[in-house]
């Protein structure tokens, strides 16, 4: 088998089968399997799924979170190189082919994701830059886009710091050397560690522009919290990435930054 594509999902059926649907649709060239992992969905979510031919369905009883999740996944996988994929996402073409020729060509490669669009085609920034004091202060103070994931503008294929865990190929035996996931992780800043540790190892992060999915950006979680208290959410996951001191110094620099801009934009008026 070449591919694992795994999906985590909750409550989320129906985009979870239009995510089905488009990887059956394209993937003619490519020997796959899809593994989709339920963390304990309360909809019709399960019940949808095994109508749906050809795909492995485990059900967890609750709901574990995105890394355990694709951990759990990711163990029952049999394919050389898995895919990490959002319930959220759509393949459009068959360029997926492409990017696993480009990694399998480059063996100091650990991690390869593809161009992120927004559902009218437009694109969407997928690349995190290095998450710096100094990269947060240039953005929030200087007005610069330095901390805030990005498109980057190469049409090639390049080496980034980042890659949203929306979409993350990569190979499995270098998957289970980093140990996974982490697990201390519930939602957010995983993609972030998990690109860390394949650095660490003296792997590469790349950027491949040809292949490009759909993210239905938020759809995925867009139940967990409402939209005002969205950022609340980063919080557990931000000390753990960051340690404690970075994590409040960023958010000393961040939220003074904003109130900065407002009081430039409002001078100006």
């Amino acid at each position: 088998m070449e591919l694992s594509i795994i999906i985590v999902t909750w409550n989320t059926a129906d985009i979870t089968l239009k995510n089905i649907q488009t990887i059956k649709k394209y993937l003619k060239n490519i020997s796959y399997e899809i593994i989709v992992a339920d963390n304990g969905s309360s909809d019709d979510t399960v019940t949808k799924l095994k109508k749906e031919c050809g795909i492995k369905i485990i059900e967890n009883k609750k709901n574990l979170g995105f890394g355990k999740g694709n951990n759990i996944a990711a163990s029952h996988a049999t394919g050389d190189y898995l895919l990490f994929l959002n319930s959220d996402m759509e393949i459009i073409d068959n360029k997926l082919r492409d990017m696993l020729d480009f990694i399998s060509k480059k063996p100091k490669i650990g991690i390869v994701g593809p161009k992120f669009l927004n559902i009218d085609k437009t694109d969407q920034g997928s690349v995190f830059p290095p998450q710096s004091l100094m990269n947060a202060f240039k953005e929030f103070w200087l007005g610069q886009s330095t901390y805030s994931k990005y498109v980057p503008k190469s049409t090639k294929p390049i080496e980034v710091s980042s890659i949203s865990g929306g979409a993350i190929l990569i190979r499995r035996q270098l998957f289970k050397k980093i140990s996974g996931w982490d697990k201390r992780y519930f939602m957010y800043f995983e993609d972030l560690e998990l690109c860390r540790q394949v650095r660490k190892l003296g792997y590469k992060i790349y950027y491949y522009p040809k292949c490009r999915f759909i993210h239905r950006h938020g759809a995925s979680g867009k139940s967990l919290a409402d939209a005002s208290n969205q950022w609340r959410r980063l919080i557990p996951s931000s000390k753990i990435y960051h340690g404690i001191l970075k994590h409040y110094l960023l958010f000393l620099v961040t939220w003074f930054g904003q109130k900065w801009q407002k009081i430039k934009m409002y001078i100006k008026k």
